[in-house]
């Protein structure tokens, strides 16, 4: 029996192909989740099914494969990706989490490279805190010790900015990491859109927490979840694809 149920394999499957519909997933992009029954970690592959790469847009469950809490394969045909010391070092230090997604986020990036940080400018970027930390190592995480250190730059938040690289960023669920994902990117484009116009001012204080509270709860992230699975489904893309 594989580990990882059929519903997380399902799920995170899924993600990936809802997050390249989005634009936020590229053929480098990574997702992952913690088993329960095991500890264990579900990651999405550095190849599907003997092919030179991968693509996010056709990902099925059956192409996952498993590592364990120090990055060496369990189970699964296909590899482990190169960067897989990200997962290893966000789980370790994090036993809050249970979803880790690493993307390369085409405007949230950008701050990182101006040197600008991501602050929230409306109630849906509130869950970022008061600005989304940024972990200096902008090279490919390969290293045990340099996911350790974007575990370090991560501490307790949501997401963290990989210097001119890209982005990771942590849930409770698959679905949480997800909607972080969808709602980093998006403060990111409206922040530097209100930047063409002036200075953006940001959320903060007691508003901030608020909003927070209003915004970063199970029953919110399931109704943006459940909006993007519908938008697939009209655009014929939600399903698992046959291979």
């Amino acid at each position: 029996m594989m580990q990882g149920s059929k519903e997380l394999r399902d799920k995170l499957a899924t993600a990936c192909r809802l997050l390249y519909m989005e634009g936020l997933m590229d053929h480098a992009g990574l997702a992952g989740a913690r088993i329960p029954e095991t500890g264990n970690l579900l990651l999405n592959p550095r190849e599907m099914r003997g092919t030179p790469g991968r693509h996010p847009g056709i990902m099925a469950a059956d192409d996952l494969v498993v590592v364990d809490p120090d990055g060496r394969r369990v189970e699964g045909g296909n590899n482990p990706p190169s960067e897989t010391p990200i997962f290893t070092g966000v789980f370790r230090a994090r036993p809050d989490v249970m979803a880790v997604f690493h993307l390369h986020l085409p405007t949230a990036t950008l701050f990182s490279v101006v040197g600008q940080p991501i602050r929230p400018i409306g109630v849906m970027g509130s869950l970022f805190g008061e600005s989304v930390p940024v972990c200096p190592d902008g090279t490919l995480i390969q290293r045990p010790e340099q996911g350790d250190g974007v575990a370090l730059a991560l501490g307790k938040s949501i997401a963290v900015i990989l210097q001119g690289h890209g982005a990771v960023i942590v849930g409770a669920s698959v679905e949480e990491a997800f909607v972080a994902s969808v709602l980093l990117e998006d403060n990111a484009v409206r922040q530097y859109r209100a930047s063409l116009i002036g200075k953006p001012e940001a959320m903060k204080g007691e508003a901030l927490a608020e909003a927070r509270r209003q915004v970063w709860n199970p029953k919110v992230v399931a109704k943006i979840w459940t909006y993007y699975l519908l938008k697939a489904q009209t655009a014929g893309v939600a399903a698992a694809p046959a291979r």
